[in-house]
């Protein structure tokens, strides 16, 4: 029998299934050609996409065989393979194109945009990138007109591709915090480039709808692969939805041409599944029946579930060991020492002996005790000091979330295994500046004098629309990191800047501690009790009078939010013994963790002691 199928004439469910693919990307490809020759004169060698600049990029279009090539995408040689590029998706749209012919038209589109992908290097969106894959896909199932297996997997390439983008694009949103609670909805809609006015007033204020539409789109994206294998009408459906969904980005988004790249894969993915989902299900059904007919008698129920539980717990179990396994290699690389404290291992840099009153450093978020480095050095050889990692947030054992009242209580019980004296000093960067009131708060006659620096005001995420604004880029850093890290153990030097300043000793320390899914578990918790109990408890710290207080504010944090400087000073009229100071050149991270400015911290500790101790403040220098 003879296995080969001649479609030389172009009339098989294939062929008919790669003329749709070839017609709705064709419509897409032509409009995009018509944009581009509509404004071809910003091509020219003077205007903002001209060559001699562009081909700097592309030092290999200089040699013998490149300058031949280069000539094509000098202008106004250009202008011709855009309108070369319009011949050939005008003849994809006519009926009467033989196979041989579509494909050198489909082989010209795909070369023409490799070029002018070449000769732009950006401005080009995922619409192209998909329009490059029908037209590849087209090209090469032409190129085996006999051999149906060949035909068939051209046309499961591209549905792959189709279903891979939908789902890639629901998994990255699904990570995204401001995707997951609707706030992305709002901020992409308020743009120039893909907003809508009418639309964004319309979900500005309405924070379910913006949820109800980020979810709706997640699962969408994530449900598209489900095509493949659904029945007909369910397949239609999903085709529907992801067709109404591009129809809506080009109305509110202006992405217009999208629309026909990813509909060019629609047959391919109703073809593919036309053909895998029967066989899957007529397979999975029979097996389906037999376990439920199995596993009635009980025998193979617990078999079932027992070699479950053995697969469960072997994953588990090795995932512990080199959980364990980490955690142990990167203990061997913290400075200081590890406390035990309630059955949990505490990582502190401390000195516990001396006179004067005890110095407590508080963390930022996502901060391990070693941005204290050079705060501490400058300290006074007899001053005693505490800094530590909380739960998760360094090298410390973690756990749960914390309220403000069982965090301070963790510290107080740390304190006291330490053997520490009173009276205390609180010192509390960013975040840690909400903790050090909470701890006043509960041990009002063990603390002499606060210092805060850059401190968390309980108000800012209310009163700071540019910090209210960014706190889904925050949650969403935190949740990339967090996963980044998980995936890759040994990767580091996640953060450059700030802790690239501090001692030689500290940087390779810190950087190994950041590379700690850990440490961005416990940023993502501490984050959320920020705006649910520590903002709200450290807001009943009113007044902090008479002890001396000391703020000191990142002047670059200021410049970038004015209200953060009202915050500022805020906190220092929360005692009638203040010292409020603006270091001008420095940023949220860098006045603890720069040489320079970590000088200023310590002087400001040194003025609150002196408070304490003489009743006189030294003056600050």
């Amino acid at each position: 029998m003879n296995v080969h199928h001649n479609v030389g004439s172009g009339d098989d469910d294939l062929d008919r299934v790669f003329r749709a693919v070839e017609g709705i990307t064709s419509v897409g490809a032509f409009i995009g050609v018509l944009e581009q020759l509509t404004t071809s004169t910003s091509l020219a060698d003077d205007e903002i996409f001209g060559w001699p600049v562009l081909s700097l990029r592309h030092p290999r279009l200089r040699g013998p065989v490149g300058k031949h090539f280069a000539k094509i995408l000098q202008y106004p040689n250009v202008i011709a393979l855009l309108q070369t590029r319009a011949l050939a998706a005008t003849g994809l749209l006519v009926p009467g194109a033989s196979r041989a012919q579509r494909g050198a038209m489909a082989g010209t589109m795909c070369g023409s945009s490799m070029a002018m992908q070449t000769r732009m290097g950006y401005g080009l969106d995922g619409s192209d990138h998909f329009a490059f894959i029908n037209y590849a896909g087209a090209m090469l199932e032409k190129l085996f007109p006999n051999d149906r297996r060949a035909r068939e997997a051209a046309a499961a390439f591209i549905a792959a591709q189709s279903c891979m983008s939908y789902f890639t694009a629901g998994v990255s949103k699904l990570i995204s915090p401001a995707w997951r609670d609707g706030t992305a909805i709002a901020q992409i809609f308020r743009t120039g480039t893909y907003g809508d006015r009418a639309f964004y007033e319309m979900v500005r204020d309405r924070p379910a709808l913006c949820k109800a539409i980020a979810w709706s789109t997640i699962a969408g994206e994530m449900a598209f692969p489900l095509a493949l294998v659904a029945p007909k009408p369910v397949t239609r459906g999903i085709l529907g939805m992801g067709l109404g969904f591009h129809l809506a980005n080009a109305k509110f988004m202006g992405l217009n041409r999208f629309i026909w790249s990813f509909a060019g894969t629609y047959p391919a993915v109703a073809h593919v599944s036309e053909k895998l989902g029967p066989a899957l299900r007529a397979k999975a059904l029979p097996a389906a029946r037999t376990v439920a007919t199995r596993t009635s008698g009980g025998k193979a129920a617990w078999r079932l579930a027992a070699g479950a539980a053995v697969a469960v717990g072997a994953g588990a179990g090795a995932a512990k060991l080199l959980g364990s396994r980490r955690r142990t290699r990167l203990a061997g690389s913290a400075p200081g020492e590890f406390v035990r404290v309630g059955g949990r291992k505490v990582h502190v840099m401390a000195r516990t002996s001396g006179s004067g009153p005890t110095v407590v450093f508080e963390n930022a978020m996502a901060c391990p005790a070693t941005e204290w480095a050079w705060v501490t050095s400058g300290l006074h050889p007899d001053t005693p000091y505490l800094s530590y990692d909380r739960p998760g947030a360094g090298w410390s054992e973690p756990t749960g979330r914390q309220s403000a009242a069982e965090a301070t209580a963790a510290l107080k019980q740390l304190i006291d295994t330490l053997g520490l004296q009173p009276p205390y000093i609180m010192v509390g960067h960013s975040v840690g500046g909400l903790l050090i009131r909470s701890f006043t708060l509960r041990n009002p006659g063990l603390v002499g004098g606060l210092v805060f620096v850059d401190s968390s005001h309980p108000d800012q995420l209310q009163r700071s629309g540019a910090q209210r604004d960014g706190l889904p880029w925050v949650r969403q850093s935190f949740t990339r990191r967090y996963v980044r890290t998980h995936f890759r153990p040994d990767c580091t030097q996640l953060d450059s800047g700030a802790i690239a300043h501090l001692p030689d000793s500290m940087v390779e320390a810190t950087n190994e501690c950041l590379s700690r899914p850990e440490l961005w578990g416990a940023a993502r918790r501490e984050l959320a009790e920020w705006t649910t109990s520590w903002a709200s408890d450290a807001r009943r710290t009113t007044d902090l009078s008479p002890r001396p207080i000391a703020v000191l504010t990142a002047g670059k944090t200021v410049q970038a939010d004015r209200v953060h400087g009202e915050l500022q000073r805020e906190l220092a009229a929360l005692s009638d013994d203040t010292q409020h100071e603006i270091v001008q050149e420095a940023n949220h991270d860098g006045l603890v963790m720069s040489r320079e400015h970590a000088s200023r911290v310590t002087a400001s500790i040194n003025w609150v002691s002196s408070a304490l101790t003489t009743g006189q403040p030294e003056a600050l220098v």
